[in-house]
């Protein structure tokens, strides 16, 4: 059964990917001249667009996204946005569930990268150096410069794709510094399921529904850097308190054994900053 399973799991990836191309194909013409007229400007067809582009690509794939947004989200207003990372079905998330302009902070490598690099790069995306303590600061400062421009950011402060089964991994001050030093309020976007429709250990992208949590925003007007603590700690409970509803047993469901892969899946981003 379980080797039945994994075959159907192959040709269905295999035909994720196959749709995937070709949707990317059909629209990158598209894409390129949307790009080449704004560039790295703020732009609601830009990013409408793309949100289409990724709405195709997860009906393909048999993948509903449901979100349920507090309210007091206003998407005509910048936030800085955090979300858990499990997966790399998370970028999707973030796009079509933030219904505005926003920059994404990536690893420098993945700007590289053939077509998604090259639409990071004329997008304005941010890429995230942590080889050494002035590659942080550098990248840090770039962060801050969108930030003040009042322009919302997608973070996630885990910082990697973790491999183990916590809910939640010790997650990174950079991302509640920047937003007490730009007066953005955060929100934060619990995402249940993606690391099981789309797993980070190897290449399976299963059909499925992933819940996601957009919560109210969480003021940081008023805050310090004195608060950096205080202000982590409410944004973790945040995710918690959601993750705990679709994970009651408080753990995250993993199909691998942890001690066969590295901490993480990525391979520089042990240190703190």
């Amino acid at each position: 059964m379980k080797t039945i399973k994994n075959i159907l799991e192959i040709i269905w990836t295999a035909w994720c990917l196959l749709s995937a191309t070709l949707i990317i194909a059909i629209n990158f013409p598209l894409i390129y001249l949307f790009i080449s007229i704004w560039g790295e400007k703020e732009s609601s067809i830009v990013d409408y667009y793309l949100r289409l582009c990724c709405r195709l690509i997860l009906i393909s794939w048999g993948i509903r996204m449901i979100f349920r947004k507090d309210p007091k989200v206003d998407f005509s207003k910048a936030y800085i946005y955090v979300a858990n990372h499990r997966s790399y079905l998370d970028v999707f998330i973030a796009v079509l569930g933030i219904k505005s302009y926003k920059r994404f902070l990536g690893k420098a490598e993945v700007f590289d990268w053939p077509v998604i690099g090259f639409l990071a790069n004329r997008l304005g995306h941010i890429p995230v150096k942590r080889q050494s303590h002035n590659d942080r600061e550098e990248s840090f400062q770039k962060i801050m410069q969108v930030a003040k421009s009042n322009t919302s950011l997608f973070l996630c402060p885990e910082g990697a794709i973790f491999m183990n089964d916590k809910l939640l991994n010790e997650m990174r001050n950079g991302a509640f510094r920047v937003a007490i030093e730009s007066n953005l309020p955060i929100v934060a976007i619990s995402m249940i399921n993606a690391g099981e429709l789309f797993p980070p250990h190897r290449l399976r992208i299963r059909p499925g529904i992933s819940v996601n949590y957009l919560s109210a925003p969480i003021e940081t007007e008023m805050l310090t850097l004195n608060d950096l603590d205080t202000l982590r700690d409410k944004v973790k409970g945040v995710f918690l308190k959601n993750m705990s509803k679709h994970y009651p047993s408080g753990k995250y469901p993993i199909e691998f054994e942890p001690n066969k892969y590295k901490e993480s899946v990525y391979l520089d981003t042990h240190k703190k900053s």
